[in-house]
């Protein structure tokens, strides 16, 4: 049997109440030549039965049962078993378009790309914020080869469900999830794919839906109290992106906008922690920089405001006031949207 043209690769965490759903959606695609690989993480729920039902009726849904080891574990063992050309994350919470495979066959077939990013629809629509809204209303545009606004400007990040691969480029390059990271593990996974991607299309077709959980982790980071927390795994994320760019040898790619991502990612956490905490994260962001791009690294950034924020975290001293926070912000986004974050 020939291996089909698009494999959906499916992890399953307690989405009972979602996954049918989001099978039906991939079940009913108007290419056929695909095949669900769905990854049951150790559901304590009844999402078991809701995937032996499935796999009975259709033999193109592959089902991979493992202990829980969390959603990277769940998507690379997936990949591990994939047959596709063509590698494709989906969310048991969400669904897709009918024509998303389609689109993906046909995008491949005529601009051989390694990477495709498409749009989403956030649901429900009110939950998100223009900010994200705005990061999956990517343009069209086709890079050649690796630009950093990929990672920084295009809007094609943050999520790795917006993006398809081919599984020549994660055959080639050895390409996992990180399964020390447990928030934002898609953008490590972006962090290290897209330099390596020979060719990548961005695409404004919305064909996935997102569908926004108030209690998701990143909705839980956003209160007051797990502040500190929010911080903590952003530094896991630098520390990983970094490890993985400096084995690869990748450091020298774009440094200046590497720290500016950063900053920007954490400045209003890091403003709002008390002095203590604040003091503690910038010795631990000062540690981590200085070892991958040496002492110097504080004048890595092009922008004045990015570069005193990070001056006084290269000191040491954490002391970075929310009027460093709003400068930097407005150097980074603009002031369209500083006003819409604060007023």
């Amino acid at each position: 049997m020939a291996n089909p043209k698009v494999s959906f690769i499916v992890p399953v965490y307690n989405t009972q109440e979602f996954l049918p759903r989001c099978l039906d959606s991939l079940l009913g695609q108007t290419c056929p030549d695909i095949e669900i690989v769905v990854v049951n993480d150790g559901s304590p729920d009844d999402s078991a039965a809701i995937i032996g039902k499935c796999a009975c009726k259709d033999s193109r849904v592959c089902v991979v049962e493992k202990s829980n080891g969390g959603l990277s574990s769940a998507r690379n063992a997936g990949m591990n078993v994939a047959r596709g050309a063509i590698i494709d994350f989906v969310d048991s919470d969400d669904y897709v378009e009918p024509n998303l495979a389609e689109f993906l066959v046909g995008t491949f077939a005529e601009e051989h790309p390694e990477i495709v990013v498409f749009g989403a629809e956030c649901e429900p629509a009110e939950l998100a914020s223009k900010r994200i809204k705005q990061l999956l209303s990517p343009e069209a545009c086709v890079f050649e080869s690796f630009d950093p606004v990929l990672l920084f400007s295009a809007n094609t990040q943050p999520y790795v469900w917006r993006a398809a691969y081919s599984r020549e480029l994660i055959e080639r390059e050895s390409l996992r999830f990180a399964e020390n990271v447990r928030f934002a593990e898609d953008v490590v996974f972006q962090f290290e794919s897209y330099p390596l991607s020979a060719k990548t299309v961005v695409a404004p077709d919305k064909l996935y839906h997102y569908v926004m959980q108030e209690k998701s982790l990143t909705h839980v980071f956003n209160v007051g109290a797990k502040r500190m927390d929010k911080v903590d795994a952003h530094l896991l994320v630098l520390h990983e992106v970094l490890e993985r760019w400096d084995r690869r040898g990748l450091l020298g790619l774009c440094p200046g906008e590497l720290v500016t991502w950063f900053l920007d990612l954490i400045v209003f956490d890091l403003a709002r922690l008390p002095r203590d905490e604040a003091r503690q994260i910038a010795v631990r962001i000062r540690t981590c920089f200085g070892s991958f791009f040496g002492p110097d690294w504080a004048s890595l950034p092009l922008k004045a405001p990015v570069r005193r924020v990070s001056k006084k975290l290269s000191s040491g001293t954490g002391t970075v006031s929310l009027m460093d926070a709003v400068s930097l912000y407005l150097s980074t986004r603009g002031l369209k949207v500083c006003l819409e974050r604060f007023v």
